[in-house]
């Protein structure tokens, strides 16, 4: 049990503080007891040692160094660093951590307030919040009386967290989530902590509206005031979490964590955003999960759960990417073990382990109708195993038995959502039913996610088609439009919970009314006369108009989105034009640039191409309206 949180006591002067109550929990002290390190005057380095890291990460059986680790015989415990590792935190270090700590002092009721803020909306679902919560509640241990210290005093509290942060987190294999809150957090807390709580306050304070950003900070200043201090703080962190030497669970965390706020300031198609995820797949790699398996003959602790939980959000995070990019994925089935989380709360204990695995069924679901985090992150990565086998079919380079490999991969993925629970299958009667408005988006976005994968698969197995598309892609594509304008109908609640809709109007409402759009306008595909009855024309046409329409708000005020929904907006407009009226020519336009009935290229050139893809149209100009707005944190992945 932790302690109540009282942020404002960080802002008290040592005279106004009341004493601690003796009998409040604290986090336990990995620094042996002496007297107070003594540190040297700013702008001199502090050498620190700490005990040996048991290991520099994952090797695998070809590593040469992994030889040395393992045991000549039973009784051989192999051949063990006793020595004390020595680092030197050099005086740049030492100030970039003082502002850090500064800033979260000062604002220490705004993060807190903004991190509560985005679990509530269950949008990071990487460190479960029975972890996070307390650990944000134990964080301001370390601080004591640090406004009214003088810089000594608080440059040693920096030197104690540099000091943390160069020691392994202890694995113990019955650590439960208390014990690992108190080894991460509180006078134990870590720059890898302190790192990904900032960047959880920083991504919910983007999505957040003005008001309620006025709301949640005492001080109530201008949220792009605080915002830009809070990116700031956050570049001063990244040098000082690249330097750390440990690779464990809290740094893929944190990575992740950097790669989602790149997406927010620099866009999904930026170099940034790449580099970041090179980082994170390098990290997973780095601590092993991506080959964890739960041991048998034993129950496993929390740490065992949250490893493989964390390996399956970064796995479903890097088909997202890649599909937007169109880039092969970083993360691949052939080097890792697909074994989703399990079905069962995070805060789980020894003692009811064995009862929450009678309660899932054959296939791995809970059968108590509960929707957990790890329920929506274990479907998510079941969906994103066979996203991986898709993005081969269309990036891979082998092109035997195509056609049986598309069969084959269809039918795992009905399979998959065919026996996962019904509570997690989006249906448009659960906007009238008692769940938050957070959680059906969210289902919603699973749901479309599937539906994609279904489109992607039609539309490779078309690529020869030379005449018109197969019924099969025409059906999933009027699915995903009409589920995506869905959100059109309950607007106002959904802005509620969220200020930006084009992560989901574009990837996916997108290629659906483009494809409807160019099969409407070629005026050859019969399916698409009137006659066949999943496909009505008018209705296609109906929504189609309403899609162009909603082009005006889905994107965030402010965000250069808006402006790309524009230029989305007149092209699709103008292909709409030519199907109601094939004499219509366009202002500007002349006669000759008009066509025929069946030739679009006068609107809209690039949708004729076979190659055409998502990218393709948002990179027609020179990427200016590429906009961090069209980003992960507010997408499919959450």
């Amino acid at each position: 049990m932790t302690r109540t949180f009282r942020p404002q006591s960080v802002l008290k002067s040592r005279a106004q503080r009341k004493p601690r109550n003796s009998k409040s929990p604290a986090s336990p002290d990995i620094h042996k007891g002496g007297p107070p390190e003594l540190i040297p005057s700013h702008g001199q380095a502090v050498v620190v040692s700490t005990p040996p890291l048991e290991s520099a990460g994952f090797l695998g059986p070809t590593s040469y160094r992994s030889l040395m680790s393992e045991p000549i015989s039973d009784s051989d415990p192999g051949v063990a660093d006793t020595d004390r590792t020595t680092y030197t935190i050099d005086p740049r270090q030492l100030d970039l951590g003082l502002k850090i700590l500064d800033f979260l002092a000062d604002n220490a009721v705004l993060v807190r307030g903004l991190v509560i803020k985005v679990y509530q909306l269950g949008r990071t679902p990487i460190v479960p919040e029975v972890l996070m919560l307390p650990a944000l509640d134990m964080l301001w241990d370390i601080f004591g009386d640090y406004i009214a210290q003088d810089e000594p005093s608080r440059l040693r509290t920096v030197v104690r967290i540099f000091e943390n942060s160069y020691q392994q987190v202890p694995g113990r294999l019955a650590m439960n989530v208390g014990e690992l809150c108190q080894w991460i957090s509180g006078k134990n807390v870590r720059w890898e902590t302190i790192g990904s709580v900032l960047q959880i306050a920083t991504m919910g304070l983007i999505h957040t509206p003005e008001r309620d950003a006025t709301l949640i900070d005492p001080q109530q200043r201008n949220k792009d005031e605080v915002l830009a201090q809070m990116l700031e703080v956050i570049d001063q962190l990244l040098p000082l979490s690249n330097a750390l030497p440990a690779v464990n669970q809290l740094m893929v965390c944190l990575k992740y964590y950097q790669m989602m706020l790149a997406s927010q300031r620099f866009g999904d198609s930026s170099r940034w955003l790449y580099s970041s995820l090179g980082e994170l797949s390098s990290c997973v790699y780095a601590t092993g999960i991506h080959q964890y398996d739960i041991p048998t003959g034993r129950y496993p602790g929390f740490i065992d759960l949250w490893r493989r939980r964390c390996f399956a959000v970064v796995y479903s995070i890097d088909k997202t990417i890649a599909t937007i990019l169109g880039r092969p994925p970083s993360l691949t089935r052939h080097y890792c073990v697909l074994k989703p989380p399990l079905d069962i709360d995070d805060d789980i204990d020894t003692s009811n382990y064995e009862q929450s695995l009678q309660m899932l069924d054959s296939n791995g679901w809970n059968t108590d109708g509960k929707r957990r985090p790890s329920t929506t992150v274990r479907l998510r990565f079941l969906l994103a195993t066979i996203r991986e086998e898709i993005l081969e079919l269309h990036l891979g380079v082998n092109y035997v038995d195509i056609e049986g490999k598309t069969s084959n991969i269809l039918q795992n993925l009905h399979s998959i959502w065919d026996t996962c629970p019904s509570h997690m299958k989006y249906s448009p009667e659960m906007w009238n039913e008692q769940i938050p408005c957070q959680d059906v988006i969210a289902l919603l976005s699973i749901y479309l996610d599937y539906l994609h994968s279904i489109f992607l698969l039609h539309r490779f197995a078309a690529q020869g088609c030379q005449s018109e598309k197969p019924k099969e892609l025409l059906l999933v594509a009027k699915t995903i439009l009409s589920t995506v304008l869905v959100i059109n109908e309950y607007r106002e609640r959904s802005r509620e919970v969220r200020s930006d809709f084009s992560s989901i109007f574009l990837p996916y409402g997108l290629p659906s009314a483009e494809l409807l759009a160019t099969e409407l306008l070629k005026s050859s595909n019969p399916l698409l006369s009137g006659a066949y009855p999943g496909l009505p024309r008018a209705e296609i046409i109906r929504e189609l108009t309403l899609y162009i329409s909603c082009l005006s708000w889905v994107a965030r005020p402010g965000s250069g989105n808006l402006g790309f929904c524009k230029k989305v907006k007149a092209r699709l407009t103008s292909i709409l034009d030519k199907i109601l009226d094939p004499s219509y020519v366009a202002e500007g336009s002349s006669s000759n640039d008009g066509g025929t009935s069946s030739d679009v290229s006068w609107a809209f050139p690039d949708l004729l191409d076979s190659d055409f893809t998502i990218n393709s149209l948002l990179h027609s100009d020179d990427g200016s309206n590429w906009d961090p707005g069209f980003d992960l944190f507010c997408g499919p992945v959450f």
